[in-house]
């Protein structure tokens, strides 16, 4: 099954290298308390997984199972430093738990947790024992929470984009050779689905960027954007048989209204959160003004025939069981869930991932067109 790419995020540091002294003592002294810093290191990498998988149903309950994850790893990582303060990795323990803590501090309003954030990444900048190559590290995790702060509601915003492409393009000018690079131009241009051309150039000039085999997933992904911008402002054109109630759908036939195409599938908790949300927007407008669609990325009739049950979905359904393999999404360049689009009445597509908290306003700014 081919993965979702997801927006890219600092979930935690490299792996630094250990010196050679250091790693020729373990070999010679086999010291025992090596050997313990080793297994709790990789307890520490353990937990990048994150929380174990389950079908949440609500955005709180995505938030405490979040919040109970987070206290388990900044345990496991204060243990860590306060254990084996000589280590080499001890750099990285406190790049993740500056990261954790910031993250955590967010998402409960803990003001102490991000006082404590900061002061971490400032001791680690400021530290002579530092590497010159961990401040690539350190620069970036302060860049991706400042990405995450922003205000959705302003991302839009022409100037809320250029601050952030223009920190993007510091973080660039200072490591123009840190594998990231690429990453971070590919996501700032999810901003400018306003601007298709300039969207497009940084796509471009992220694909030309990327260096290396390991990166083949990137270069799908920004192939996938890239084909979606082409897509933006024309018609799209889909003929399918809905799988729920067996209604032939042809997008040009649904002309004249508002077509609201929804991505999910059962196994992404994210999709099925915002999924009562978009039944609930799509309720609002009458079937003669905008016509809901679902496209299923699920690989089990079974698993997708609960989901339109539990959550009481009777708009069309597209499935043919191949998930992400499946044709017609990869004849959209969907490689994220959700996704949400809106079609005008023409048919046009009109934004590659409209958000849900705007999608009712989206829908009533496209009925006023003419």
């Amino acid at each position: 099954m081919r993965p979702a790419t997801t927006r890219q995020s600092f979930c935690s540091a490299q792996k630094c290298a250990i010196c050679i002294g250091a790693f020729l003592l373990w070999i010679f002294a086999a010291s025992p308390a090596r050997a313990d810093a080793d297994e709790d290191w990789q307890t520490i990498l353990s937990l990048d997984a994150g929380p174990p998988h389950a079908e949440w149903k609500t955005r709180e309950e995505a938030r405490s199972a979040t919040l109970a994850f987070f206290n388990v790893q900044e345990k496991t990582l204060r243990d860590f430093i306060a254990k084996y303060p000589a280590d080499p990795r001890v750099i990285d323990a406190k790049l993740r738990l500056a990261h954790l803590l910031a993250i955590r501090g967010d998402l409960d309003g803990n003001q102490k947790a991000r006082n404590e954030s900061a002061a971490i990444f400032q001791q680690l900048e400021a530290s002579p024992a530092t590497p010159n190559e961990r401040k690539a590290d350190i620069a970036f995790a302060k860049l991706s929470l400042f990405m995450r702060r922003v205000d959705p509601a302003n991302v839009a915003s022409e100037s809320t984009r250029e601050t952030l492409l223009n920190k993007v393009r510091a973080f660039q000018k200072s490591f123009p050779q840190d594998r990231r690079v690429p990453a971070l131009l590919a996501e700032i241009a999810t901003l400018f689905d306003s601007e298709p051309k300039r969207k497009k150039a940084l796509l471009e000039e992220a694909r030309a960027s990327i260096s290396g085999e390991a990166n083949d997933e990137l270069r799908q992904r920004i192939d996938d954007d890239l084909k979606r911008v082409a897509m933006l402002w024309k018609p799209l054109s889909m003929r399918w048989t809905a799988a729920n109630n067996g209604r032939e759908i042809d997008t040009e036939s649904l002309r004249g209204k508002i077509v609201l195409i929804y991505f999910f599938a059962e196994w992404s908790p994210p999709a099925m959160i915002e999924l009562d949300a978009v039944r609930d927007v799509a309720a609002r407008f009458s079937t003669s003004d905008m016509q809901p669609l679902g496209i299923s990325l699920d690989e089990s009739s079974s698993a997708l025939e609960t989901t339109l049950r539990t959550h009481k979905i009777d708009w069309p359904i597209f499935f043919d069981g191949k998930g992400w393999e499946s044709p017609l999404v990869r004849s959209l360049g969907i490689n994220s869930l959700p996704t949400l689009w809106l079609l005008d009445r023409r048919g046009n597509l009109r934004g590659l991932n409209t958000p849900i908290t705007n999608a009712e306003a989206a829908i009533n700014q496209l009925l006023r067109e003419h």
